[in-house]
C-alpha cells in the first residue's frame, strides 16, 4: 500500500516512541493485580481480607501514636538472572540497591528536603541475607543464565525453576528480589519492575526490577538510575498503592496525608496542580524520575508497618534472623573499641584488632612481599614489610572475604575520614568495598569501592564517616579466574572536629578563579572513591567520531575516555574547597564537548561539607563543538564550597566526554546568564526560567511570566512576547472513557491513530476533554493542532 506522508511520519514517530518507550516509568503491579484478582476469587478475598486489616491497624498504629517503634531489618536475597555479561550485574550494584533502599525508607538519604512536613523515616532497614535456607553462609546472590530476552509480568516464570527462573527462598523469611533482562506485561514492553500486593500467593511473594533499573552504580539506565525502581515496588510489596489511586480525582491509595490526584506524574513535574491541590510528585510511589523522588509519608509507613507488625501479612518476614550469620558471630561482633584518633593500622604480621568474618566464604591473608600467583598482587608492602591481601586462586573462586575493624567510637561533633592503601591488578581483579554500619545497626552501607584492574601501583583509598559510625569491614568479591588478588595496607582514620570560620585551609578565595587544565590538574585532584580517571589531553582523543579535536582554550583539556575497559564506569574528579564568605553571589562557567552515538552523562556537583548535590546535567549527543555551561552558585555565597566533575560512561566506545576553560567568577549583571534558551521539544514545570527573544520567562501556573530583557534588572511585568505551552495528554495510561489535554483555544482539532497509522478517531476539542470510550485497550498516538502548534503524543488505553 502506498504510504501517505502522514502514515510515514507516524512511521517515524512510532519508530521514536519504540527506543523512549523505557524512558517512562512503567510499573504493572496494580493492572496484574486486577487481572489476576479477575481470573482468581479466592485471590481477590484474600487481598480484600488483608487491605481491611491494613486500613484498620494502621489507623491505631496512628491514633494512639504508635507509628513510630523498633526499626525492623528485612533479609534480602536477589535472583540475578542474565542473558549476557552486562545483565550478570555485579555485587557492587547489588550492594548499592541495598544501600539506596536503607536510605530511602531510613530517610538518610542525601536529597531528602523539607518541602513536605509529613515525609517520615520508616524504621525500616535491608541487609542481604547472611544464612541460606539450608543453614550455610551466603552472600545473599544467587546468579543463573538464562536465554528469555523478556519475561511477562502477568505470569511470574522468573520465579520458578521449572519455568526457567530460580525458585524464591522461604519468603516467610526472606525479601525474594529478582533481576531480570527485561520486562513485559502481556506484551506491553517498558515495564521497569513490579511487585506482589499482600494477599497474594507465597510462592511468588517478592519483587522484580529489569537489571538496568536495579541500584545506583554500574550497569543502570537514566533516569531511572538512582535506586528508586526497587524502592517504589517494596512499597508496593508492603502495602503501599500508587499515589493517585490509579484512577481519577477522588481514587484512594488508603492513605490520608497524600494530596488527591488524578494522573500519574513522569519526569520530575513539582508545582502539578490536580484535584484541587499541589501534587506529591516527590513521592517514592508516583511515577517521578528516580532524581525527583524522595519520600514516603506518615501514613506511608504506617500502612508498612503494620503489614509488618504482629498480624500482618509480612509479620514473619519483620521477625526473620536470616541478617545474623549462621555461627551468630562475625558480622556485626567487635572484640576491642577504638576511641583516640589518629588511628593507623600497618597490619604488620597481625591483624592488630580486626577479625576474620564468621559469615563469609574465605579468610583475608597477612602477607610480606609477593603473592604466590604471577601477574597479580603486589610485589611487596606499601609501608613497613606486611600488608593483608585476598587470594583468588582455585578453590577461592566466586568467594567473598570480610575483615572486621574493631568498634569505633567518635566523639560528638567529629568528623572522621578513612584512607587506606589497596592494590589490584590482573586480569580478572574481581570487587573491594569498604563498609560501615551505625551503632544499633546490624546493615552496611558501601562507603567505598573499586572493581577490576587498577593496575600494578599502590593506590590511595578515602571515605567520609559518619560521626555515629561504629563499625568498619573490608570486603573482597573474587572473580571465576585466578588472576585478581587485592591487597590493603596502611589503613588509617583521622578525625577532625567542627570550629568556626572558614573551612577552606589552603583553599581558593580570590577571585575570578580560572582553570585551563594546561597539561596540570592545578589545584584539581582524582577522586578515589569512583572506578576511572580524567585524563589530561591536546590534541584529539585517541578514538574516531568521538570527543574534541582539541581543546577550548590554550593547548590542553580534561576528557574521560570511554573506550574499554571504560565500559558503564565513573569517573570523578575533585575541585579545591572554594571559600565563598565573601561573595555575594558567584558563576560557574565552563566549556564541555560531547559528540559520538555512545555518550553518557557529565554532571557538575556541589558540596557544603556533606552529600553532594547536582546543579548541572548533560547527556547525550551534543555535537561537535565546545558547549558552554553557565550554572549560578549563588546558594552556596556566604559559606565553603568544593566541586568536582561526573561522568558516567555507557557501553560503547563512542563516548568521550572533555571539560575546558573552568571559571568561577562574580554575579554577571545580565540576569539571563546561565538561563537556557526556550525549546519547545521540551516540557517544561512551573518555577522554570527560559529565555525566548532576549527575554527572561519563567513557568507560572497556566502561563509564562515575563522577566524583562536580558541584561536587565529583574522585573515581573505583562508578557509582551507569547511562549506557546507545551500541550500533553493525560491521564496516561487512561483507563477511563475520557482522555484530557491542555491544549486550548476555539479551534482545537485532533485525531487518532493506531500503530498502523489507520485513523480511528477525530473531531474538533470541546473543553478539554476526548471520548476514547470507543478504543481497545492498546498504544496510540494523538495528534492535537490548535491553530499555532501541532504535536504528536502517545497514550495507553487500558
Amino acid at each position: 500500500m502506498k504510504k501517505t506522508p502522514t502514515q510515514l511520519l507516524l512511521a517515524l514517530v512510532v519508530l521514536f516512541s519504540t527506543f523512549s518507550f523505557a524512558q517512562e516509568r512503567l510499573c504493572s503491579t496494580h493492572s496484574d493485580l486486577q487481572l489476576a484478582m479477575a481470573q482468581d476469587p479466592v485471590l481477590e478475598q484474600n487481598v480484600q481480607d488483608v487491605e481491611r486489616f491494613l486500613k484498620q491497624r494502621s489507623r491505631e498504629l496512628i491514633s494512639t501514636n504508635s507509628v513510630n517503634g523498633d526499626v525492623i531489618t528485612i533479609p534480602v536475597v536477589v535472583h540475578v538472572l542474565y542473558g549476557n555479561a552486562t545483565q550478570n550485574i555485579s555485587v557492587a550494584q547489588i550492594q548499592s540497591q541495598i544501600d539506596v533502599l536503607n536510605e530511602d525508607f531510613r530517610r538518610t538519604n542525601s536529597d531528602a528536603d523539607n518541602v513536605w512536613s509529613q515525609a517520615a523515616d520508616t524504621q525500616i532497614e535491608f541487609c542481604l541475607a547472611q544464612v541460606d535456607p539450608n543453614g550455610n553462609a551466603t552472600n545473599g546472590i544467587t546468579r543463573k543464565a538464562s536465554s528469555v530476552t523478556s519475561w511477562n509480568t502477568t505470569q511470574n516464570r522468573m520465579k520458578s525453576s521449572a519455568t526457567g527462573g530460580t525458585d524464591p527462598w522461604d519468603t516467610t523469611q526472606y525479601l525474594n528480589m529478582w533481576t531480570v533482562s527485561a520486562l513485559n506485561s502481556n506484551g506491553q514492553p517498558g515495564i521497569l519492575g513490579y511487585a506482589q500486593f499482600p494477599g497474594g500467593n507465597r510462592a511468588t511473594d517478592g519483587v522484580v526490577m529489569g537489571y538496568n533499573y536495579f541500584g545506583r552504580t554500574g550497569a543502570v539506565s537514566a533516569p531511572f538510575d538512582g535506586g528508586r525502581t526497587t524502592t517504589h515496588e517494596v512499597g508496593h510489596l508492603f502495602g503501599l498503592r500508587h499515589i493517585w489511586g490509579d484512577g481519577p480525582c477522588g481514587a484512594d491509595d488508603f492513605v490520608s496525608d497524600t494530596p488527591l490526584s488524578d494522573a500519574s506524574n513522569g519526569g520530575c513535574q513539582i508545582g502539578s496542580v490536580s484535584c484541587g491541590s499541589v501534587d506529591m510528585v516527590q513521592n517514592y510511589m508516583d511515577y517521578s524520575n528516580d532524581s525527583c523522588m524522595n519520600l514516603f509519608t506518615q501514613g506511608q509507613k504506617a500502612r508498612m508497618r503494620a503489614n509488618l507488625l504482629n498480624g500482618g501479612f509480612h509479620s514473619s518476614l519483620a521477625q526473620s534472623t536470616k541478617c545474623t550469620p549462621p555461627s551468630g558471630g562475625g558480622g556485626t561482633g567487635c572484640n576491642s573499641t577504638i576511641n583516640n584518633f589518629p588511628y593507623s593500622n600497618g597490619f604488620e604480621n597481625s591483624l592488630a584488632g580486626w577479625t576474620q568474618d564468621t559469615s563469609d566464604t574465605m579468610d583475608w591473608t597477612i602477607q610480606s612481599g609477593g603473592t604466590p600467583s604471577s601477574s597479580t598482587g603486589p610485589a611487596g608492602a606499601d609501608q613497613g614489610s606486611f600488608y593483608v591481601y585476598v587470594e583468588a586462586s582455585s578453590p577461592n573462586f566466586n568467594r567473598t572475604a570480610i575483615l572486621n575493624s574493631p568498634c569505633l567510637d567518635f566523639a560528638s561533633g567529629s568528623t572522621p575520614t578513612a584512607s587506606f592503601r589497596y592494590q589490584m591488578t590482573g586480569n580478572a581483579v574481581g570487587t573491594l568495598r569498604l563498609q560501615a554500619r551505625t551503632s544499633g545497626s546490624s546493615s552496611w552501607s558501601t562507603v567505598f569501592t573499586k572493581s577490576g584492574d587498577q593496575g600494578t601501583s599502590w593506590l590511595t583509598g578515602t571515605a567520609a564517616l559518619s560521626v555515629n559510625t561504629a563499625q568498619v569491614r573490608l570486603v573482597v568479591d573474587t572473580t571465576d579466574s585466578w588472576q585478581g588478588d587485592i591487597a590493603v595496607d596502611a589503613f588509617d582514620i583521622s578525625v577532625a572536629t567542627s570550629g568556626g570560620g572558614s573551612g577552606c585551609a589552603n583553599g581558593v578565595s580570590s577571585f575570578p578563579y580560572n582553570e585551563g587544565f594546561e597539561n596540570t590538574l592545578g589545584q584539581w585532584s582524582q577522586n578515589n572513591g569512583d572506578s576511572l580517571d580524567w585524563t589530561l589531553r591536546s590534541g584529539g582523543t585517541p578514538s574516531g567520531s568521538t570527543g574534541p579535536s582539541g581543546a577550548a582554550q590554550g593547548s590542553f583539556y580534561v576528557y574521560v575516555e570511554a573506550s574499554n575497559p571504560n565500559f558503564n564506569k565513573t569517573a570523578i574528579l575533585d575541585s579545591p574547597c572554594f571559600d565563598l564568605s565573601n561573595q555575594s553571589n558567584a558563576i560557574l562557567s565552563f566549556q564541555y564537548q560531547m559528540t559520538g552515538n555512545a555518550v553518557g552523562t557529565l554532571r557538575v556537583q556541589a558540596s557544603t561539607g556533606g552529600a553532594y548535590s547536582t546543579i548541572f546535567t548533560q547527556s547525550g549527543n551534543q555535537g561537535a563543538a565546545w558547549q558552554t555551561a553557565n550554572v549560578s552558585l549563588a546558594a552556596y555565597a556566604g559559606g565553603d564550597l568544593q566541586l568536582r566533575l561526573v561522568v558516567d560512561t555507557t557501553s560503547s566506545w563512542q563516548g568521550d566526554i572533555a571539560v575546558d576553560d573552568l571559571e568561577i567568577s562574580g554575579a554577571s549583571a545580565d540576569k539571563c546568564a546561565g538561563v537556557p534558551a526556550y525549546n519547545s521539544a521540551n516540557t517544561y514545570s512551573v518555577g522554570d526560567q527560559v529565555v525566548y527573544q532576549n527575554t527572561l520567562f519563567e513557568l507560572a501556573p497556566g502561563q509564562w511570566l515575563n522577566l524583562g530583557t536580558c541584561g536587565t534588572a529583574r522585573e515581573a511585568i505583562a508578557s509582551e512576547v507569547s511562549i506557546p505551552l507545551e500541550i500533553s495528554v493525560y491521564p496516561n495510561p487512561v483507563s477511563g472513557s475520557q482522555l484530557f489535554t491542555t491544549a486550548t483555544g476555539e479551534n482545537v482539532n485532533y485525531v487518532i491513530y493506531n500503530l498502523t497509522g489507520q485513523t480511528v478517531s477525530k473531531g474538533n476539542l470541546q473543553g478539554n476533554a476526548i471520548n476514547v470510550a470507543e478504543l481497545k485497550a492498546n498504544v496510540y498516538l494523538i495528534q492535537i493542532n490548535d491553530g499555532s502548534q501541532t504535536v504528536t503524543k502517545k497514550f495507553i488505553k487500558k
